[in-house]
Parts: structure tokens; C-alpha cells; sequence
């Protein structure tokens, strides 16, 4: 219920009205918009709690998504599971390792606004170029063994929440809820593991690319 998510965030919203913190909620209050007059406003309450509820859904899909591939990965890979599972601070690791290996998103497309060249290719103003960042996260000038999944490879950015203006914004967010889901997974199924007898998970698709069912087995707890 969307109203039921404005109730338990208008309190935050007053809060960080009168208080500001480094946080998402406070550049929203404190943001001020320059019209073409020249005169400054802030958004509305209703500009905000659309913001909020934007941000809150249009990840969910792409979150559990990135969530099963991450934890496929880890599945396929026992003794990266089992080094996980004995220290969840390397989930932050193998997280940022599925964005760059498989993720959700790895295909864009975007229109051109003006007559350009990209490669050596002319591109007319109102075409469409579909961008491949998945290719660009496996790029061998920039990583070693490009197309293994290894939770001990040495962090670097990458393009899998894009990048510049039209970053994920809801990335932390993702990250979070990733930590948290996984960490209780591990936590409530002792022994998690891919079942042997089953289909293994394939990932399929280019746009909102995820796996396929994750048959598991684990002991009762």
C-alpha cells in the first residue's frame, strides 16, 4: 500500500526538515529548483513521497534479480559459499563481483539527441543505440580473467549501476537489501546448497537478466 509507505516516511521527511543529515531524504527536502524566471522553490511533499515510492519499486525487480545471481554464483562456487558464510563481510565483495560479472541490466538503449559518431560509426540524431555494459564490465584491458567470478579479485568500479547522470540511485539501497537477504539466508539454512538431482540455474535474458529457479537443499535447522 502506497500510502501505508508515506505514513512511515513523513516522520523522516520532518525530521530531516529540521535536522539535515548526508543522507538522500535531506537533499530532497533541501533541494531548490531554479525556473526559468529565475525564482527558486522546493519540492512539495507529494514531489517527495513520488521520489520516495519511485525509488522504493523501481528496484525490486532488478534487486532479487542481482540477489539469485549472486547467490547462484556463490552456490556454483562451494568454497566461495562456505567462505562467505564464515565471513559475511565478504559478501560485500562478491556482491560488487555479480554486478560486474552478471548483471541485471547489462543492456541499454538510449536515442541519440544529436548527429554523432561513436567508433567510427555515424549515428543520425532520433536513432537508437543499445549499449552493452555487460561487454564493457568483462573488458580484458581492465580485468584480469574477465569472465570468472571471484569474490578475492581486487575491487574496481564498474558499469553495472552505470555511471554519470544516469547512475542507479537506488544502488546503496540494492546493496543493502542484497547483504541483509543473503546473510539471513545463510543464517536460517544450515547447509544451503544447489540440489545435484535438479536442473542447474541457467541466467537468461539482456535486459533484467536473472537466473532461472535455484533448486537448493539444506539441513533442518
Amino acid at each position: 500500500d502506497p500510502q501505508k509507505v508515506i505514513d512511515l516516511i513523513r516522520p523522516v521527511i520532518e525530521a530531516r526538515r529540521a535536522q539535515p543529515a548526508d543522507d538522500l531524504i535531506s537533499m530532497l527536502v533541501h533541494a531548490e529548483l531554479t525556473d526559468d524566471d529565475g525564482a527558486t522553490q522546493r519540492l512539495t511533499d507529494r514531489e517527495i513521497d513520488s521520489f520516495v515510492l519511485l525509488l522504493l519499486g523501481a528496484g525490486s525487480g532488478t534487486t532479487w534479480k542481482q540477489m539469485g545471481t549472486t547467490l547462484t554464483a556463490l552456490l556454483q562456487r562451494p568454497d566461495m559459499l562456505d567462505a562467505v558464510r564464515a565471513d559475511r563481510a565478504l559478501l560485500r565483495p562478491a556482491i560488487e563481483e555479480s554486478v560486474r560479472w552478471m548483471p541485471t541490466d547489462p543492456m541499454f538503449s538510449r536515442w541519440v539527441m544529436t548527429d554523432t559518431e561513436l567508433g567510427g560509426v555515424e549515428l543520425p540524431a532520433g536513432s537508437v543505440v543499445h549499449m552493452n555494459l555487460g561487454a564493457a564490465n568483462r573488458d580484458p584491458q581492465r580485468w584480469d580473467r574477465p569472465d570468472e567470478y571471484d569474490i578475492n579479485r581486487p575491487m574496481r568500479p564498474n558499469l553495472g549501476f552505470g555511471q554519470g547522470a544516469h547512475i542507479c540511485l537506488g544502488m546503496h539501497v540494492a546493496r543493502a537489501e542484497m547483504t541483509v537477504a543473503i546473510s539471513a539466508l545463510l543464517d536460517r539454512l544450515p547447509n544451503l546448497r544447489l540440489d545435484p538431482d535438479a536442473e542447474p540455474p541457467r541466467f537468461v535474458g539482456m535486459y533484467e537478466r536473472g537466473a532461472t529457479a535455484i533448486p537448493v537443499l539444506f539441513d533442518p535447522a
